[in-house]
């Protein structure tokens, strides 16, 4: 897909973006809370107002979807699997996972052989992308154990360990989170960029890696000075996706993603789950994306090198972080002791975000008073729905609970 600067789009996308905007606009609510690591000149930075923003997101809706397009094949549906014991203090009990997992898929699809349910997504011959958080990984991050379910299955499936790939955009997380030689041989470890000191600093290096032909463009900036990361590249108002998923399997890419985000609080969206697992892991120039963080987060996810090709999302809630996130904060984490497994990745954080919500109510850190401005004040799955990404409020959300003795 490319990226056109001419606005000789058909009526339909025209009414497409109308309709967008208009319910997004009756969704907005009050400021966002920035994320910890700005500098306190970043914190004062004016934040735009959201309906002011004009974004290429129309050239994603003009885009035609596939058969796999989110909300993918099963719509408004989410798996959810409780374990009780899975976990052993902040560690998952040997296996658990992988038996969480197989119990999931076949709620979802309804097939009883896991093999056939991975079957429902990809197929021999097909390159498969795993997209996992790796943030907090012994705190609150993603699980080996999550991650080695995931690799059995497709493995089951008939996709060999060479036609697997696991991505994560920086090497300081995914090489001390993730390592393929100890926990899964044959994986490919793959990181979109990484740093290299020069002159004393760090220097962003991979910039071939990303395709500066299909970008998300949005008129946010951020001043060189405030670009806290090294590793968004550039400013500016494009953020470009990676080659890996704007390519195919057979020209270098992959032709299928799953999505294994982590159950975490975040300060800015409230949640980071599916969604923002995605958004924030997959574009350059990201960091201003937290002056828009409800829009940034959908946008991006509603172009077609993520909408079309990520068929599954497993999230890894052994264990769930429900306040001070994204950073690891061992004292909000508890076992949670549940896998959700979805191809609606909106209805998922959907359903996340109410459990994180009660969470917070349940404990004390959020007063249940408060629970409607929170809903309000984050209004991305809104958006996303808006955008034909998944169910959150537009019709029923379908949980399939199931309890593993």
């Amino acid at each position: 897909m490319k990226n056109k600067k001419d606005h000789s789009h058909s009526k339909n996308c025209s009414m497409n973006r109308r309709s967008f905007l208009t319910a997004t606009g009756a969704a907005l609510a009050a400021g966002l809370i920035p994320r910890k690591g700005f500098s306190q000149q970043a914190q004062r930075t004016p934040r735009p107002d959201p309906l002011s923003i004009k974004s290429n997101v129309h050239v994603a809706l003009c885009q035609p979807k596939t058969g796999c397009s989110m909300p993918g094949f099963f719509p408004a549906i989410v798996a959810e699997v409780h374990q009780p014991g899975s976990m052993n203090g902040q560690q998952p009990a040997a296996g658990a996972a992988k038996r969480m997992l197989a119990a999931g898929l076949s709620s979802l699809t309804g097939e009883k052989d896991p093999r056939d349910a991975w079957r429902c997504f990809v197929s021999p011959g097909e390159r498969v992308g795993i997209k996992f958080n790796p943030v907090g990984h012994k705190v609150s991050g993603v699980t080996w154990d999550v991650i080695g379910a995931v690799v059995d299955g497709l493995e089951s499936a008939g996709i060999p360990r060479r036609d697997m790939l696991v991505w994560h955009r920086f090497n300081d997380e995914h090489a001390q989170t993730y390592i393929p030689e100890k926990v899964h041989p044959g994986v490919e470890a793959y990181l979109l960029n990484w740093f290299i000191v020069k002159d004393g600093k760090n220097t962003p290096g991979g910039f071939e890696r990303w395709d500066e032909n299909v970008f998300y463009e949005a008129d946010v900036t951020l001043p060189d000075e405030q670009n806290y990361l090294e590793e968004m590249f550039h400013g500016g108002t494009k953020s470009y996706f990676p080659r890996i998923l704007t390519q195919s399997g057979s020209a270098g890419g992959v032709d299928k993603v799953i999505n294994i985000p982590s159950f975490k609080h975040h300060g800015g969206p409230f949640i980071t789950m599916a969604l923002k697992n995605l958004a924030f892991g997959v574009t350059t120039n990201c960091p201003r994306g937290h002056f828009f963080i409800e829009r940034f987060i959908s946008e991006v996810c509603a172009f077609p090198p993520l909408r079309d090709k990520v068929v599954l999302n497993i999230m890894d809630g052994l264990r769930g972080q429900y306040d001070r996130g994204p950073v690891p904060a061992p004292q909000f984490v508890w076992p949670l002791e549940r896998l959700y497994v979805a191809t609606d990745p909106v209805a998922m954080d959907s359903v996340g975000f109410d459990v994180l919500l009660a969470k917070q109510i349940e404990t004390g850190r959020l007063p249940a008073d408060k629970a409607d401005t929170v809903r309000k004040r984050h209004y991305g799955l809104a958006v996303a729905e808006n955008l034909g990404l998944g169910a959150h409020k537009g019709r029923p959300i379908e949980i399939r609970k199931t309890v593993l003795g």
